[in-house]
């Protein structure tokens, strides 16, 4: 007797549905751990990881923009900007907290923004006073365009190296 598709498919002969489903996330944990390891992969655009790292970009960008608000918000009380000329480093330091604490008032009881993955690190926010009448802030993208120009300052404190920040708000 001819055996029909549902009987084959509840006979235990063949693949189980569960069985389909954990060869089916072995696959797509696979691709994703190829994926954070080849980010040239043509596909790794899919992958989660890049999902995630989006969103942290996305944060970072909204995080400068308030940061630059708190900026220019001291600027309009104390008629400068945070820092001497030529000031730059990270934002949140221990040992030269001299920006943190100009910004810290304001802010709400949160504190100013840390990067979203890199916080406490070296590729932290960074703050520059260029002069009177500039500053920059910078973040490290991870999923930053090609092309993306990379910037570099000798000098700062807590510089990472050069080829770190590949985003920068510049404020003139």
């Amino acid at each position: 007797m001819k055996e029909t598709f549902l009987q084959r498919l509840k006979s235990s002969k063949g693949l189980s549905l569960v069985t389909l489903i954990i060869i089916a996330a072995f696959i797509f944990g696979a691709f994703n751990a190829y994926a954070y390891f080849n980010p040239d992969f043509e596909l790794s655009r899919f992958s989660v990881v890049r999902f995630l790292r989006a969103s942290y970009d996305t944060q970072r960008m909204k995080d400068l923009d308030k940061i630059r608000e708190a900026v220019e918000a001291y600027r309009d009380d104390n008629d400068e900007y945070p820092a001497q000329d030529g000031w730059c480093g990270r934002i949140i330091s221990l040992l030269n907290p001299e920006v943190k604490d100009a910004l810290l008032p304001y802010f709400d009881q949160r504190g100013i923004p840390q990067d979203p993955a890199f916080s406490g690190t070296n590729k932290d926010y960074f703050y520059r006073r260029e002069d009177e009448d500039s500053f920059v802030l910078m973040a490290v993208l991870e999923n930053a365009p090609e092309g993306t120009q990379a910037f570099n300052y000798q000098g700062c404190y807590d510089w990472p190296g050069d080829g770190v920040y590949n985003y920068r708000i510049l404020v003139r």
